[in-house]
């Protein structure tokens, strides 16, 4: 990386607040924002955590047409499909749609806020290194992401 990467972090809670604290020790610059906010190419990451709909949208539409070299979303294969149908919706092309990382994060099993905020940071480093192809990440392996667990026991930490 090459300076301080900008990141905006958008969403509240837990994994905000452990992407933020983790952010430091790295020199990254973090923009923090629990609503939508407009989002230009001074932006190196965008992580979406927030799950509503008025919010996560428009965000992941504006990094997308940015050209942001990385973003991602989090949320279960269902707030994935919703949020691709929106995107669809809104003019966002297949091609764009198909450099979103969502869900967001490494798989390396991570289940506590400050183990998804790990997972989340190592798949933007991986993806600004250019070293993407050579880690598994969520948005890549099928099924449940938390296959230990029944539909709905989940906890989502996010805003």
């Amino acid at each position: 990386m090459d300076g301080s990467p900008h990141l905006l972090l958008v969403g509240d809670g837990p994994v905000v607040e452990a992407l933020e604290a983790l952010c430091v020790p790295l020199g990254w610059i973090t923009t923090v924002s629990s609503e939508q906010v407009a989002v230009d190419p001074a932006f190196d990451a965008v992580v979406v955590t927030s799950h509503h709909e008025g919010v996560d949208g428009p965000v992941l539409r504006d990094a997308l047409a940015a050209g942001t070299a990385y973003v991602g979303a989090m949320g279960s294969r269902k707030t994935q499909a919703r949020r691709r149908e929106w995107l669809l919706a809104h003019d966002v092309s297949e091609e764009a749609l198909a450099t979103l990382h969502a869900p967001i994060g490494l798989d390396i099993g991570a289940q506590a806020p400050g183990e998804i905020a790990v997972a989340v940071l190592a798949e933007v480093v991986s993806v600004w290194r250019g070293a993407a192809a050579a880690v598994t990440s969520v948005s890549d392996r099928g099924g449940a992401i938390h296959p230990d667990l029944a539909p709905g026991e989940a906890y989502c930490p996010g805003g």
